[in-house]
């Protein structure tokens, strides 16, 4: 029988103290529900002499059949869902902090990734270099084969910036005669007393970058994404170098900037007035990251938003229809990658739910089960399950004899139907 007091209008399923389904329940002194705290303690004070024959592991969240959900682990690839119909040729939305893959269209296929390509040699120069205040005098070489039409933050022959300052007009402004700086002054910083030229020894650390992170779909041939056949990417690489690139601080903080103006360090100083070409900065939750076009590689789009909490998801946009005109620049209204990341980030919110632990209306019942066992968790970022899977959500505690406080006791185990989808460790409590 159930313990006196549980909420009988939830759906809990009880086993005795064994393994169920996989699961080992630890000291039979302890037991896990969904009941309210008062019922927990009420029972364990009554019946204390059970404690050891029965261990009860009640599975019991409260859901309206109208929530939706979203899968919420690496293992969950197979609750992607199908992105929604727009011009992107290849699309890849994955929610990071919960290791969930979203959406995926063409996500491996090899593509020009145009100017997302500067994520990459972003990521090369701060792994490089170790002082990004170091100065660097622009030369003649670096901006004399940048075409006209070519992005750029219109650096000066002679000028002195930071390696910083170079980073900003790379990410913000998209300036290739920054990429071609920095890959000349990192790249003879990697020769060191090697012969050889330094952009094509910047463009080797690029594709050691991608060897090391498991890009198998990406290989460069310059630092600033011109087009080549060689030079090629996927929806689902950008992503992973967009989560590398967000994980530095100095980094993440570029690309979130709508816009900056820096002062050069030469005499006299320059002044140089960047602007993003990421019109969805501005917007709630976007934080980043990149984008690019190329006439053979359309517009493209690698954007990263906080989604319900802290949950980080980045969505990658390859190949949407745009058009140039008469100025040789982008059309506004032909750009539909505005339009694409708009309807994906809506799709999303139609798709899945983000339940957050620390929500009792997300998961009702267990903030009253963490306090009853005296144990706490600290993750508190959401878990993310699809919309179709909403009445086989369950989770579980399991936990072990009890230990020294804000030490690992147990876990907090999540499910759909039978299938584990995340677990997050649980901490004891100070007692009282």
């Amino acid at each position: 029988m159930p313990p006196l007091g549980m909420a009988r209008s939830r759906s809990c399923t009880y086993t005795p103290f064994r393994d169920w389904e996989g699961i080992t329940f630890g000291d039979p002194r302890r037991w896990c529900s969904s009941v309210r705290s008062g019922a927990v303690a009420t029972f364990c004070a009554k019946h204390s002499h059970l404690r050891w024959l029965v261990a009860v592991a009640l599975t019991c969240v409260t859901l309206a059949p109208s929530w939706a959900f979203a899968h919420a682990s690496a293992a969950t690839a197979a609750f992607l869902q199908p992105p929604p119909e727009v011009s992107a040729q290849a699309i890849f939305a994955v929610d990071v902090t919960a290791g969930v893959e979203l959406y995926a269209l063409n996500a491996d296929e090899r593509r020009p990734p145009a100017s997302t390509t500067k994520i990459a040699t972003a990521l090369v120069v701060v792994r490089t270099v170790n002082d990004l205040t170091e100065p660097v005098t622009i030369e003649d070489s670096d901006v004399a084969a940048i075409a006209a039409d070519e992005s750029q933050m219109g650096l000066v022959v002679g000028d002195v910036l930071t390696i910083e300052q170079l980073l900003y007009g790379l990410l913000i402004q998209s300036g290739n005669d920054a990429a071609a700086v920095l890959a000349r002054v990192v790249g003879t910083k990697l020769l060191g007393a090697k012969s050889g030229d330094p952009v094509k020894r910047f463009v080797q650390a690029m594709n050691q970058l991608a060897d090391d992170l498991g890009l198998r779909n990406t290989h460069f041939t310059n630092p600033s994404g011109l087009y080549d056949p060689d030079h090629y990417s996927s929806a689902r690489d950008l992503a992973v170098l967009a989560e590398a690139a967000l994980y530095d601080k100095t980094l993440a903080k570029i690309v979130k900037q709508q816009r900056e103006t820096i002062a050069s360090l030469g005499t006299p100083p320059h002044e140089y007035a960047l602007r993003t070409t990421n019109q969805l900065l501005g917007e709630e939750g976007i934080h980043g990251v990149k984008t690019g076009s190329l006439p053979q590689a359309g517009a493209c789009l690698v954007a990263a938003k906080y989604m319900h909490g802290r949950n980080r998801v980045i969505v990658v946009i390859l190949g949407s229809e745009f058009a140039y005109n008469e100025n040789g620049m982008i059309d506004p209204e032909s750009d539909l990658r505005w339009t694409d990341a708009h309807a994906i980030f809506e799709a999303l919110e139609r798709d899945f739910r983000w339940l957050s632990p620390a929500d009792p209306n997300d998961l009702p019942g267990l903030s009253d089960e963490l306090a009853a066992w005296q144990v706490t968790l600290k993750d508190q970022s959401a878990i993310v399950i699809p919309a179709s899977q909403a009445g086989a959500f369950r989770y579980r505690l399991k936990l072990g004899p009890e230990g020294v406080p804000d030490q690992p006791i147990g876990s907090l185990l999540f499910f759909l139907g039978t299938t584990q989808i995340a677990e997050r460790p649980l901490f004891q409590m100070a007692a009282g």
